[in-house]
């Protein structure tokens, strides 16, 4: 019988209630991410559902908002994601750090990337190029989406790397100074459809921009901003198990692992490619790309045949972890908009049920990406 959808206006949070800067707090906004929930969800059943859990699990667990909160609250969590990216990600921001040291790691690459490439410097750097390990690169798409200035310093901050410790922070800074630092239109930050080498009118800013060529601008900026978030999730951090890994969770083995809680947001069919979304990293850092093994990618549509494979590929995740790790009391829980009524038949042929139906109102956006829309949270159980 279907479960009577309630709507939870505690979770219904305006612009004003649930501003921006709360939404992004600390390392929840280390790094931009498409299609990341709002941590106060996870927050908010912490504090009801999940408050004597012994193990969380994000099976999909993408810029790791679950793992993050679970982790503030002192809850022991454990994540999967086959983006090595997003593994990453979650690493860096879940990690114990000595702030001072890496605030002097930070700025001594930082230095150094600034003393190689000013051009004082420059004529005196090209013939050691070869010493400090810079190589010009073979990417044809860093050659096509960045001017050749800009992506000059991101390879040098690269090769700098293997020198400093907190290596995957330095990695972090580079992709989101990279990402910046693209030759795209301002109002195309998202999706860019292609990159601009000329002058162009902007819609965001209404008057003529011009392609960026100056990526030191971000890495500054970024080397500060990363050091600020990371110091500041160290004062609530807590020395709790915190387990970000690189898997794919439909087929990891789950037998050995009791989990009391899943809270999770699977991919939505047919609207994000979560690796081309940071092709830019993956191209720089040489990350390894497991796209082919995404569910419900943008590049496959939402025909018929795209639901069935995305229906198949969630339902084996659940069915996975509750065959496995669950007992009566366990709960699944998934944030959704399942607006093409898919999650009654996935989480039947996962071997669950849903027990409560809730639903949540999303009208905090604004600007060009301005939409409302509604959330499900499905709490699913044996």
């Amino acid at each position: 019988m279907k479960v009577q959808a309630r709507l939870i206006k505690q979770l219904c949070w305006t612009e004003k209630d649930l501003p921006q800067k709360i939404r992004t707090k600390h390392v929840h906004s280390l790094h931009p991410y498409l299609g990341k929930f709002v941590p106060q969800l996870v927050e908010y059943f912490l504090k009801r559902d999940m408050k004597n859990s012994k193990l969380i699990c994000d099976p999909f667990m993408g810029s790791g908002t679950t793992l993050v909160e679970a982790n503030a609250n002192g809850v022991p969590s454990v994540g999967f994601d086959i983006s090595e990216f997003n593994t990453m990600l979650c690493n860096v921001k879940t990690k114990q750090y000595d702030v001072p040291q890496l605030q002097k790691t930070v700025d001594a690459i930082l230095g150094q990337t600034l003393a190689v490439t000013s051009k004082s410097s420059l004529d005196d750097y090209i013939p050691k190029r070869t010493q400090i390990g810079v190589e010009e690169t073979n990417s044809e798409y860093l050659k096509m989406w960045y001017h050749s200035e800009a992506l000059h310093p991101l390879l040098v901050f690269k090769s700098l790397i293997p020198q400093y410790d907190y290596q995957d922070v330095l990695k972090i800074i580079l992709s989101r100074a990279a990402r910046s630092s693209r030759m795209i239109a301002h109002y195309e930050v998202d999706f860019p459809k292609k990159p601009y080498s000329e002058d162009y009118f902007c819609l965001k800013h209404d008057r003529i921009c011009h392609p960026t060529r100056n990526s030191k601008t971000f890495l500054k900026r970024y080397c500060k901003d990363v050091v600020k978030r990371l110091s500041e999730f160290q004062s609530i951090r807590k020395n709790v198990y915190t387990a970000p890994i690189h898997g794919d969770s439909s087929v990891f083995d789950f037998s050995n692992i009791k989990i009391s809680h899943v809270f999770t947001s699977p991919p939505y069919i047919g609207l994000i490619d979560y690796h081309d979304q940071h092709k830019y990293a993956y191209e720089l850092l040489g990350l390894r790309d497991n796209s082919h093994l995404e569910i419900g990618r943008k590049k496959d549509g939402a025909s018929q045949k795209a639901i069935k494979n995305y229906k198949r590929g969630i339902s084996k995740t659940i069915k996975n972890i509750q065959e496995s790790s669950f007992d009566k009391n366990s709960r699944f829980i998934i944030v959704v908009n399942d607006k093409l009524n898919l999650y009654e038949d996935i989480v039947a042929d996962g071997g669950l049920t849903i027990k409560k139906r809730l639903v949540r109102e999303v009208n905090r956006r604004s600007g060009r990406r301005a939409s409302n829309f509604t959330e499900d949270i499905l709490v699913c159980g044996l």
